[in-house]
């Protein structure tokens, strides 16, 4: 009896709990825990500038493009040539844009250019040429452009030496007169008595052909009082294309018994009138030139026998002084007083083919230069910052063939 009261309350108690919700649910299984996050990157940090010139999209210095007006007198001149030769050759390195001028024989021409330039947003002028002596800085500063050369000019010395707009230029002793000297000296050397004197620009009261005519003029009279017979016969102005004078002076000049030609300027307009003349290696030629292939030609053919060489690669020095001004370091370039520099330079005299051949191969993108861009490097401020002045002329100082090959 008691088996069956226990079996009745245990079904009892199974049927109390069904009737209020079933079976005890299962205990839950605790989440699992979280993966901790893994440790953020530490964030990379930003690359320093790079160091040294900031340079242009096409990697040319300096980053921003600088506008540059060129004064030239005559636009088939060899040195002309050549310089805008090296010119462009700088301007694959340095971010440079040049505005040429056509051929300038006067004042008025002049300073329409120099307008015209700071119309164009030229930031400097170059003066290859300068017929407005400080005319020309007057009107190029009172525009607001830094202004290049001209060698050295009193007037321009004398108005604006303290001009911060005013660059300098370079000097070479007086070269000028050296130049006209050498030439004559070369037709004495060569053998002449009866020549001709081509002045350039000596009636257009440009300096520089005064003292290359004033030297030739004084050798002449050296000479005769040394006892050498020599004498001119015939005086040739100005430059080809300019009044008709040259031209005239020119044929006039060629149906004379000269022997000789002493030429202030490049030789090579007289190859025609020479060989139309019948006259092509009858008359000897020195002149004021560059060192280019053809004049190297023309040692050989007989008509040169003598060049007073100007080095084009100088009128470049104008690129690094304007680059260092324009990025506000001219105080580098100026003397201790603060007035404009002249920077020391050189020339070439040159009498035999030789050394005439040697050296035109560096006055080209052939050979190099005779200062490549690593020298003009040397002395911008951005490559150099401690540039002196003394850096600037001892680089243009050194130009013999042993100098130029030290610093290859």
């Amino acid at each position: 009896m008691k088996k069956i009261l226990a079996l009745l309350l245990a079904l009892a108690m199974v049927l109390s709990m069904a009737a209020c919700g079933g079976a005890p649910a299962a205990p839950e299984t605790p989440a699992e825990p979280e993966a901790p996050a893994a440790p953020a990157e530490p964030e990379t940090p930003a690359a320093p500038e790079a160091e040294g010139p900031q340079l242009s999209a096409d990697g040319r210095y300096p980053a921003e493009t600088i506008k540059i007006g060129f004064l030239n007198y005559d636009t088939t001149a060899e040195l002309y040539l050549t310089t805008k030769a090296y010119i462009e050759y700088l301007q694959t390195a340095f971010n440079i844009e040049m505005l040429w001028s056509e051929s300038i024989s006067s004042v008025e021409q002049e300073l329409a250019f120099i307008e015209q330039a700071a119309a164009a947003g030229c930031d400097a002028i170059i003066a290859f040429y300068n017929v407005a002596n400080d005319q020309s800085v007057d009107l190029c500063t009172s525009l607001g452009m830094y202004y290049w050369g001209q060698g050295f000019n009193e007037a321009i010395q004398a108005n604006h030496s303290m001009n911060p707009l005013y660059l300098g230029s370079f000097y070479v002793g007086n070269a000028d007169y050296q130049y006209g000297k050498g030439c004559v000296d070369a037709l004495v050397e060569a053998g002449c008595h009866k020549i001709i004197i081509a002045s350039g620009g000596v009636n257009f009261g440009i300096q520089m052909f005064i003292d290359r005519y004033t030297g030739a003029m004084d050798a002449v009279k050296a000479h005769q009082e040394a006892g050498y017979d020599i004498e001119v016969v015939a005086e040739v102005p100005g430059f080809p294309g300019t009044d008709g004078s040259f031209e005239a002076a020119q044929t006039e000049a060629l149906n004379s018994d000269a022997d000789g030609l002493a030429s202030m300027l490049t030789a090579l307009m007289w190859i025609q009138p020479m060989q139309a003349a019948g006259k092509f290696g009858q008359i000897k030629t020195a002149a004021v030139d560059v060192v280019s292939p053809v004049v190297v030609d023309m040692f050989g053919a007989g008509m040169y026998v003598g060049v007073s060489a100007e080095i084009a690669d100088i009128f470049g020095m104008a690129i690094p002084m304007i680059i260092n001004a324009m990025d506000g370091h001219a105080e580098q370039q100026r003397n201790a007083d603060g007035s404009a520099p002249l920077i020391d330079a050189s020339w070439w005299l040159v009498t035999n083919i030789e050394d005439a051949a040697y050296l035109s191969t560096v006055e080209s993108n052939e050979g190099g230069w005779v200062f490549d861009i690593e020298d003009i490097q040397s002395i911008l401020y951005a490559y150099n910052p401690d540039l002196t002045l003394e850096d600037m002329s001892a680089l243009y100082t050194a130009v013999d063939a042993a100098d130029i090959q030290a610093r290859r």
